[in-house]
């Protein structure tokens, strides 16, 4: 390996932070110029859940990448990609005697499901040895910028084993109560207050309430049941056809049902992240739902709850020499299956960037700006996307006040109609997924990079 131009840590090795190291490594393939650090907390790489879900768009990041042969080995990747396949059906399923689809999701493509323990083992075997260290059971609680008086000194990393290392750029990848994040907000904040304005300390204390995840209003009872035993009991259930809240992975069925409390929507959950919850507790939550429901529940022998929390809308994701990437940056509720796909195309911005050869050590703090500027907006909106899908399946966006959710027989022709423009409203929100292109941003992340970091050479 050449003389590095700079070493780039990476504190988390979930799904972005992998991708970043595989990035930059193949970035950076001709010259071998940046050396990557990966530090991962638990003894080796692991992922909590099920599945993860990828459309069009991120997949673009895996071809460009050269890792497509390689996932295609766990998921069912269609030949032909350009062409609209069933997505999602959506269903009003909370009646006993007759529940009716309402619509159906076109998605170019479809949805690839991946079960994310293979998912993450598949990228970590891309990883270049000869770029790339990793280093296990190192979990971040802070780090130490160097003085402003000498602002090209490595940063220094603290563990929690009370052990240090440093870097030149942080990529925090540390997920959603990223310690990486606690430092970097804490530090614009100290940097906002220093002229001692109202303004600064205004803003200083916006940052400082932004630290913490907040509680979405939401929980998820989750599960995987095999295919075979969900057969039994109707073999021709609809979730063998089609994605609803349900990822079908081989002869596995991830389970996802939600329970929501709208008006606890930014409070604080009092309880475990994630814990085991009867069956019992499970089917109460559903009394009254149709069969195919109970069907699917009844499949569940030990659910998990999860509480669905989700950060405030950032206004940065970098300060100095260090960025945010993934949850990390932009943690949201899962009510479009992109999280790991936007923490994807962060980290592949992110590398690009990095790779860039008017990225030097003297210039990393600009072109992290570049990468915020082009990567943060759209992040932030696909979080925001995210809460309002959540919304429109649960029939609390006040824009459809006026569809009756009674329990007859069946719906009106008038809630009928409410219900396709709830799916028409669904469908515009998500459709950026499967219609944009993120070399779109990839390309304005350079020609921005060549304005503001070309033109100061």
């Amino acid at each position: 390996m050449s003389t590095p131009k700079f070493t780039v840590a990476i504190c988390g090795g979930g799904i972005g932070g992998l991708t970043a190291a595989i990035a930059l490594a193949r970035f950076s393939s001709e010259k071998k110029d940046i050396r990557i650090d990966i530090y991962e907390a638990a003894r080796e790489f692991t992922e909590i859940g099920a599945g993860v879900v990828m459309f069009l768009r991120p997949w673009g990041v895996m071809k460009t990448l050269g890792l497509e042969q390689e996932l295609a080995k766990i998921s069912e990747v269609p030949i032909i990609e350009n062409k609209p396949r069933v997505g999602f059906e959506l269903r009003k399923s909370d009646q006993t005697t007759r529940s009716e689809s309402f619509y159906e999701i076109m998605v170019t493509m479809g949805i690839l499901a991946f079960y994310r323990a293979e998912f993450l083992m598949s990228l970590a075997g891309q990883l270049d040895s000869a770029t790339t260290s990793k280093h296990f059971s190192k979990r971040l609680v802070s780090y130490t910028l160097p003085p402003a008086s000498s602002p090209s000194s490595p940063i220094t990393l603290n563990f929690k084993d009370g052990t240090t290392a440093t870097c030149d750029v942080l990529i925090g990848a540390d997920g959603i109560h990223s310690a990486t994040r606690h430092t970097l907000l804490g530090l614009a904040a100290a940097d906002a207050e220093a002229d001692g304005s109202d303004e600064g300390r205004k803003s200083a204390e916006i940052l400082r309430g932004m630290v913490d995840p907040v509680w979405s209003g939401s929980v998820a009872y989750r599960g995987v049941i095999p295919r075979e035993r969900l057969e039994k009991l109707n073999p021709n259930h609809r979730a063998m056809k089609t994605p609803q809240n349900v990822r079908l992975h081989r002869r596995l069925i991830n389970v996802v049902a939600f329970c929501s409390w709208p008006e606890k929507e930014g409070t604080t959950f009092e309880g475990k992240t994630v814990e085991e919850r009867s069956k019992a507790e499970l089917l109460e939550q559903y009394v009254g739902w149709e069969e195919e429901v109970q069907q699917l529940l009844q499949c569940m022998d030990s659910p998990s709850l999860w509480t669905i929390n989700a950060l405030k809308g950032l206004p940065i994701s970098s300060h100095s020499r260090v960025a945010l990437v993934g949850d990390a940056a932009h943690a949201m509720t899962p009510h479009q299956g992109s999280g790991a796909g936007q923490a994807i195309e962060d980290a592949y911005v992110l590398a690009s960037i990095l790779a860039h050869p008017l990225t030097t050590l003297e210039s990393l703090p600009a072109a992290l700006k570049v990468y915020e500027a082009i990567r943060l907006p759209h992040a932030n909106d696909v979080q925001r996307r995210s809460r309002e899908n959540g919304k429109l399946y649960e029939f609390t966006d006040p824009r459809f006040a006026d569809l009756d959710l009674g329990d007859g027989a069946t719906s009106s022709e008038s809630d009928m109609q409410t219900l396709r423009k709830i799916g028409d409203a669904i469908f515009e929100n998500w459709k950026w997924a499967w219609t944009t292109d993120i070399e779109d941003d990839r390309k304005k992340a350079t020609a921005l990079l060549e304005e503001r970091v070309g033109g100061e050479n």
